[in-house]
């Protein structure tokens, strides 16, 4: 059996379409556990998919944090595998029997399936999806001490509860991240990614942590990035170059932020794929990436700079 974990918080439209998806499985033999973390009560949600398959809801009114709300489920998971689904992302029907099935033929402990990331509401992959981003990289244990190249919500894991890896609940960005090295290093899990899209990853413009964490320099995920580059050293020099020019992007963006500019849209899943491009040959990172990524402002006409702008609410990039 897969325990689905949902954490969630003040979004019951959302959380009612990733109910929706999880009641399209293909693969019937999953629990799902959700919780809440404060915000509105989802109850209603929750009592209209019971119907559809056994739900226990985890409720709290005082919110403590997503790792919190992830600890909370996976201590009473009874499934001998995890799949993570967060409340704005869905799974393609397919997902959780893709997972199942090669969780049993590859003899690994963690599985993963491409996402497709989606900048508007959908359910099912559309028709134009080929110029939309994927996180779609192969497993590199080096690489993913560089940055993070899987999405939470395409993951299905061994149960840890017999072992000593949770979420860190004083990481409230890359909490994610953190995990999935500590499934690999500490918890020495094998890993395989699938080779299809299994499930939608959302990035739908709105107020919401990527964009508030956009409004405070150093940006939480700066702060972040520094306790996981500490955390997890790097085994190799040329990862090390890697981590280096990662601390020029967050200073790169920081000093934007703080100077009133915007943010590039997609200018973190822009810059791993670039850098995943010329890691994975064995060469170093692009001198110039930085100076695309993040354009000097143009002047205007009467040659003035202008005027610097507040970070609008869709020029995000995804929590590394």
């Amino acid at each position: 059996m897969i325990s689905v974990i949902i954490p969630t918080r003040d979004r019951p439209g959302p959380l009612h379409r990733a109910l929706r998806s999880l009641a399209r499985q293909t693969f019937r033999r999953f629990e799902v556990i959700v919780a809440r973390d404060g915000g509105a009560s989802i109850e209603l949600v929750i009592a209209h998919w019971q119907r559809e398959m056994p739900i226990t809801l985890l409720d709290s009114e005082t919110p403590h944090g997503v790792s919190h709300a992830r600890n909370r489920a996976l201590a009473v998971a009874q499934g001998d595998h995890v799949a993570f689904l967060d409340d704005d992302d869905i799974f393609l029907p397919h997902h959780l029997q893709a997972a199942a099935d090669a969780l049993h033929t590859r003899r690994v402990d963690t599985i993963y399936g491409q996402a497709l990331v989606s900048p508007s509401w959908i359910e099912d992959l559309p028709r134009g999806r080929h110029g939309l981003p994927r996180k779609d990289y192969p497993f590199d244990p080096a690489f993913l001490g560089i940055a993070n190249t899987i999405h939470t919500g395409s993951v299905v894991t061994r149960n840890p509860a017999d072992g000593p890896v949770r979420f860190d609940e004083d990481l409230h960005h890359c909490e994610d991240w953190d995990f999935l090295l500590a499934l690999h290093r500490t918890a020495s899990h094998r890993f395989a990614r699938l080779d299809s899209i299994t499930s939608v990853y959302h990035q739908v413009p709105r107020p919401g942590a990527v964009h508030s964490a956009y409004q405070t320099t150093p940006t939480p995920f700066t702060l972040a990035r520094a306790v996981i580059y500490d955390r997890w050293p790097a085994a190799l020099g040329r990862a090390q170059e890697y981590r280096e020019w990662f601390r020029q992007f967050d200073h790169h963006l920081d000093m934007r932020i703080a100077s009133g500019l915007p943010v590039p849209p997609h200018v973190y899943e822009s810059a791993v794929r670039s850098l995943h491009a010329t890691f994975t040959p064995r060469r170093s990172p692009d001198p110039d990436l930085l100076d695309h990524l993040f354009p000097a402002p143009s002047r205007a006409r009467t040659g003035q700079e202008p005027t610097a702008a507040t970070p609008p609410p869709g020029a995000v990039h995804a929590a590394p």
